[in-house]
């Protein structure tokens, strides 16, 4: 019965861990959380801006 108890409490922490990594992950790619030293370029934030000024026909994407 020790043995028992001693595979589900190893089988808890790993499947455990995956539930908070996929958790971790779901927040950090909707930009919910951040970490400090992991930084978006800056050539990315600005083709970013360039591309929210773009005219389609008459309507302007914004």
């Amino acid at each position: 019965m020790l043995r028992n108890v001693g595979s589900r409490f190893i089988w808890f922490l790993i499947g455990s861990s995956i539930f908070a990594t996929f958790i971790g992950y779901a927040l950090f790619k909707a930009d919910l959380i951040s970490f400090p030293g992991i930084h978006k370029s800056q050539r990315a934030l600005d083709s970013k801006d360039r591309n929210r000024n773009r005219r389609v026909g008459r309507i302007r994407v914004t």
